[in-house]
């Protein structure tokens, strides 16, 4: 693998004085590079990454370091490439940004939601905005994001874990037709669409201090309801705990421009739901591509997915009423964020 991180980097003429892999990242590999200019990210995109999805993100992380928001914005190699073919790989190069996750506290919860509020505003303004990402869909259009990396349905990935594990297959395929339902219901598919980071999450944010200093992981950024973008960082940060999610709201609903419309509020709970299927389909998507087409996923399903399925969805699903109230009592209470 050294040889093929020193054959990457030679694209943007830097011959490392450190290289170390990095911790964290679900799906992609990323290097830390000590370089003469100063710290680097070196990334290699799994090979499910939809290669026509890249320009979206790297033009999205260039507008948002041109409004001075802490992200890394790719660097070009000197014929002004953004990503480059290498020793059978795919790669990327980023600035390092310094500083650490927030210890996780109440007035953490409402910054995160503060954060999420004012990147949404500055999202919109986007000259891109108007455009969807390649490959990618709202929340609930998972076939399209698997069709696109490999996978065909998502009727047809739990055929094949049912075939090993029908009890979960069928729990989860059951879920999804209940949440598909609700959110007809709820309205969901007459919310406006903005573009969302999908990923604002506690240990994708970092501070020194007070100081934001920077926002990670914007392999997920897609045109969607702001309301899925909420869900996510609630189904993930707060679950089914009210009083968490009535702080994280709060926060948000300080800082929302325009303000959060009943409508929204509505749909959010079940979109939490959307969100946990999304965190359970999308694993277990990348655990079954490397077996054959007429494969079953005969090995023990990641302890993620069997987690989603068995405790997180199940407990979304109860829990329905009172995250509704919860989530209307915080973004009633307007509280701010320093």
């Amino acid at each position: 693998m050294r040889q093929a991180t020193l054959a990457a980097l030679e694209a943007w003429g830097i011959e490392p004085a450190a290289l170390a892999p990095l911790a964290g990242g679900a799906v992609n590999e990323h290097w830390r590079v000590e370089a003469a200019a100063g710290p680097l990210v070196l990334r290699r995109y799994h090979r499910t990454h939809a290669r026509e999805a890249t320009p979206y993100e790297h033009a999205l992380l260039r507008y948002l370091d041109g409004n001075g928001w802490p992200v890394a914005a790719p660097l070009s190699t000197p014929a002004g490439e953004t990503t480059v073919e290498a020793g059978g790989g795919r790669w990327a190069l980023f600035p390092f940004l310094p500083g650490a996750p927030l210890a996780d506290s109440p007035r953490a919860l409402q910054r995160m939601g503060a954060l999420l509020a004012l990147l949404h505003a500055d999202l919109a303004a986007w000259p891109g905005a108007a455009e969807q990402r390649p490959t990618f869909g709202r929340v609930t259009d998972l076939d399209l994001y698997l069709r696109t990396r490999g996978t065909t349905t998502v009727a047809e990935l739990l055929d094949r874990v049912a075939r090993g594990d029908a009890a979960r297959a069928e729990s989860l395929r059951g879920i999804r037709e209940r949440n598909v339902v609700a959110l007809d219901l709820l309205g969901y598919g007459a919310l406006p669409d903005t573009v969302v980071h999908y990923e604002c999450l506690g240990a994708n944010v970092l501070f020194e201090g007070d100081e934001v200093t920077g926002i990670l992981d914007f392999d997920f950024a897609h045109r969607d309801a702001r309301a899925a973008d909420i869900a996510r960082s609630l189904a993930v940060e707060c679950g089914t705990d009210g009083e968490r999610i009535q702080r994280w709201l709060g926060g948000y609903a300080a800082h929302a421009e325009p303000p959060l419309a009943a409508s929204e509020l509505d749909v959010v709970a079940s979109l939490m739901i959307a969100s946990e299927i999304w965190n359970a389909t999308i694993p277990l998507a990348l655990a079954l591509a490397d077996e054959p087409r007429g494969g079953c996923g005969s090995r023990e399903l990641p302890a993620a997915v069997r987690r989603s399925i068995d405790e997180r969805l199940p407990a979304l699903e109860m829990a329905q009423p009172a995250l509704r109230r919860a989530i209307r009592s915080g973004a009633a209470s307007r509280r701010g964020a320093d």
